[in-house]
């Protein structure tokens, strides 16, 4: 009883009291200065961890000090018969009162007045039936998120070759694409993907102009010159919104040294944009370089390949001639992610191929399994793992572990583009993808796919609306997109609108004109034209797209016969539950087949926890066989 009276006559109690509660609001007020700032998850850490070490040693210095008129004062030098103690208890009282209310205050806001997505989702209203009611999210238009370049954007065009020969010209691509990936690793700074600064290939236009397209505030160009073992390399980076040139350099350097001039670009463009990298972030930036100026040459050589076969069409010897420059690449430089990844696609058109005998399937797909394995472990950072886990999962043996994977990939940073996380809506995510094509559009606003991806996940996610508005938004950079339409069209007759459809489908110019009126007619009840124009587009398709369509088109119309079987045959190849899984999503028909027709894609449901079936966005009529 004697210790604790001596706690309370020192304060000490009193001083636990106030430390906890003052802690508890700097921890709150922690909380959202660093999500305002971006700050690493190991930063709130660190607060917290610096509050409880200090506890301790506060409690001690309260027993052995007293606060007096005088100033701080040892405990055993205060004359308490002058009620010294007792006028510093009053006045602790009376901050630890205003501090509690400070706490209540804040406590009854947080619950009250919600204003993070999760929070608020907590407060969503409810339907009759019980469950939460759908509440749309603000969406941003594609205006407002194609405007205002943030101050750390940037994006690096193609290096202008100024010799004429075509190895020089892959040698200058190979460099802007090395420096884009130096800088897309810088934290706080914004890269345009390669797939939209690299249309600007060859073009003379107004850096302005380019900068307003790409939604970015700086422009890096340059050029190259190769003449035997020396180059002459020019960079400079420029303000987009005026011209202005913030920072320019020449480097005369023999190829062996070509890595030290990436870096040194990448290094001056940061240093000229206010941006400081420690060391680890400079040594992360280094490690993701190719060293060897002949792999990044057979790489450009494989990519060129790669954009050229996926055409109107899938051709599929383009990307046997792509798969060789890129093993080429890779056994100059075996750390080589990307020429993995890219490679890996031959691999996947080779094994959906109707009529491919089972021995030469199943080579195939070993070969992409094995490029996903390398091009995981070779990964240039976590986002881009993340990505290829997906694809990874989707061609395991089980799907346990697949939603996890999928909304790892769905919320993971940067501008990274994945392949088979489109499928995220049939798990569930349907949301969290839609947000992550957003910031794809940001990083990439060029591209037909991210505006494909965006619109379908709209559609999953119950927008119509905003689903029509992000086809709009594509077709207007891409209006001979064979996809968008489609999807436009799907939109529509989501939203009740079948005239305004069919106007759309017979407007298209596109290869999948037939594949829009088919949709439009068997969602109208023309099953008979619906039938005869999918039976049209299926003839005449590719063997690698041949398998898709006959069930996605099969379903469409109402042949569920031939749908199963298709799916059935599609069930019984190795990566048949990620083609039948695309086709789920690409469909928008609900269940596409049936679940007795593909055994193992159930099973891989069941596996996954994915309910089943899913619902039909389309406003297709019962199946006619």
């Amino acid at each position: 009883m004697r210790f604790w009276e001596e706690l309370r006559q020192r304060n000490v109690i009193k001083v636990a009291v106030l430390y906890i509660v003052a802690s508890w609001l700097l921890l709150q007020v922690g909380d959202v200065l660093f999500d305002n700032l971006d700050a690493p998850p190991w930063a709130f850490r660190i607060l917290l961890g610096l509050l409880a070490l200090f506890f301790l040693p506060v409690l001690v210095f309260a027993w052995v000090f007293e606060l007096t008129p005088e100033g701080l004062r040892r405990e055993k030098d205060v004359d308490r018969s002058r009620s010294i103690a007792a006028h510093t208890g009053h006045k602790m009282n009376a901050l630890i009162v205003v501090l509690l209310l400070v706490a209540i205050a804040t406590v009854l806001a947080d619950r009250l007045f919600p204003d993070s997505p999760r929070e608020a989702a907590t407060s969503a209203p409810v339907a009759t039936d019980g469950q939460p009611a759908a509440t749309a999210p603000v969406e941003p238009s594609p205006d407002a998120i194609l405007s205002g370049a943030p101050p750390g954007s940037i994006a690096v065009l193609p290096f202008a070759s100024m010799s004429g020969d075509i190895e020089n010209e892959y040698f200058a691509d190979g460099l802007s694409e090395e420096i884009l990936n130096f800088l897309a690793g810088v934290p706080g700074l914004r890269v345009t993907a390669r797939t939209s600064s690299f249309q600007y290939k060859g073009q003379n236009l107004d850096v302005r102009a380019i900068g307003e397209s790409l939604n970015v505030a700086h422009v890096l160009e340059g050029s190259v010159r190769r003449s035997g073992d020396m180059a002459r390399i020019t960079a400079q980076l420029i303000r987009a919104s005026d011209g202005y040139h913030l920072w320019s350099e020449t480097y005369d350097r023999t190829l062996d040294d070509v890595f030290e001039v990436q870096t040194g670009i990448a290094d001056s463009v940061t240093r000229a944009l206010g941006i400081v990298l420690d060391d680890a972030q400079r040594q992360r930036m280094v490690d993701a370089g190719i060293r060897d100026v002949e792999a990044f040459i057979a790489y450009q050589r494989g990519v060129r390949k790669f954009w050229e076969a996926h055409g109107e069409d899938i051709d599929i010897d383009g990307l046997a001639e792509a798969a060789e420059a890129f093993t080429r690449s890779v056994e100059r430089e075996p750390g080589f992610a990307n020429a993995y990844f890219m490679r890996s696609d031959y691999y996947a058109h080779l094994m959906s191929i109707e009529g491919i005998d089972a021995a030469a399937r199943r080579a195939a797909f070993e070969a992409y399994t094995s490029d996903l394995a390398l091009a995981s472990r070779h990964a240039r950072n976590a986002a881009q793992r993340a990505l290829i886990e997906v694809d990874r999962g989707l061609v395991a043996e089980n799907w346990l572990s697949l939603p996890d994977r999928i909304r790892a990939a769905a919320e993971a940073p940067g501008c990274d583009a994945g392949v088979w996380v489109e499928v995220a809506p049939v798990f569930g995510f349907a949301e969290e993808y839609h947000q992550r094509t957003l910031r794809m559009i940001e990083c990439d606003p060029l591209t037909a796919y991210h505006y494909t991806d965006a619109a379908r996940s709209a559609l999953w996610a119950g927008r119509p609306e905003d689903a029509l508005r992000w086809a709009d938004a594509g077709l207007r950079h891409h209006p001979d997109d064979a996809m968008l339409p489609v999807v436009a069209v799907s939109a529509l007759l989501a939203q009740g609108k079948p005239d305004e459809a069919r106007q759309r489908a017979r407007a298209t110019t596109s290869r999948n004109r037939n594949v829009a009126l088919a949709i439009v007619a068997a969602s109208t009840g023309e099953v008979e034209e619906a039938r005869a124009l999918a039976a049209d587009f299926i003839a005449g398709a590719s063997p690698g797209l041949r398998a898709h369509m006959n069930v996605y088109l099969n379903a469409i119309v109402g042949n569920r016969e031939a749908a199963n079987a298709a799916a059935a045959r599609a069930d019984s190849t190795p990566s048949g539950a990620l083609q039948l899984a695309a086709i789920t999503v690409e469909c928008l028909c609900g269940a596409p087949f049936d679940l007795s027709a593909t055994p193992v894609f159930r099973q891989r449901l069941e596996e996954a926890g994915v309910s089943w079936p899913p619902r039909s966005i389309l406003p297709l009529g019962p199946a006619q066989d």
